[in-house]
This record gives structure tokens, C-alpha cells and sequence, in this order.
């Protein structure tokens, strides 16, 4: 799903919006993420779970030195982990079955 698909999936449940309003209000949204990311701010979603900035550890080929980047790790929730469950996943049946 891409952002457009998700502006598409809320004007169809609410069809008295109109859709640059969605389109602004799902880019701020996704602004304020960043923006709070980038300070290294946690950030949760109750139902779907929280995002954090972690530090990865580099070591620079023959030396001592380590270098550091940033990523952004995603655990989910409870209510997500549930729904996740009951999901298969592309490839899962052939990958049982030659077990």
C-alpha cells in the first residue's frame, strides 16, 4: 500500500471529505513522523506499534575505528501481531511443503 492508496481507502469511508483536505492532512501526518524521528523522538501508535531511531555500529574495514548510521526500527503492536497471524505469505506453502 502507498500513499495514495491510503488517501484513496479514506475518501471512499468518508466520502463528504474532499480529497485535498485528506491528501494534506495524511502528508502532515507523515511530516510530523519524520520530523520527530529525526530528533530521535519515539514515536506510538497504540493497536500498531512504536518506531525508534536505533544506532548501528559500523567497523570500517581494517581498523579499529567504528563508525555509527542511524536506522529506524518498527515493533508492532499487539492488535497488529494478531491480525499478522492469520496472514500467509507469499511463498509459504511451497517452502512447508519441500520440508
Amino acid at each position: 500500500m502507498k500513499k495514495p492508496d491510503i488517501v484513496k481507502y479514506i475518501k471512499e469511508k468518508h466520502p463528504e471529505m474532499d480529497l485535498k483536505s485528506i491528501k494534506d492532512v495524511v502528508d502532515e501526518i507523515f511530516e510530523v513522523m519524520a520530523e520527530a524521528l529525526a530528533k530521535g523522538e519515539k514515536i506510538e501508535i497504540r493497536k500498531l506499534g512504536s518506531f525508534r531511531v536505533l544506532k548501528r555500529k559500523k567497523p570500517l574495514k581494517g581498523r579499529k575505528r567504528v563508525s555509527y548510521s542511524k536506522t529506524v526500527h518498527f515493533k508492532p503492536g499487539k492488535v497488529l501481531k494478531r491480525a499478522l497471524k492469520s496472514v500467509s505469505l507469499e511463498g509459504e506453502k511451497n517452502a512447508k511443503s519441500k520440508k
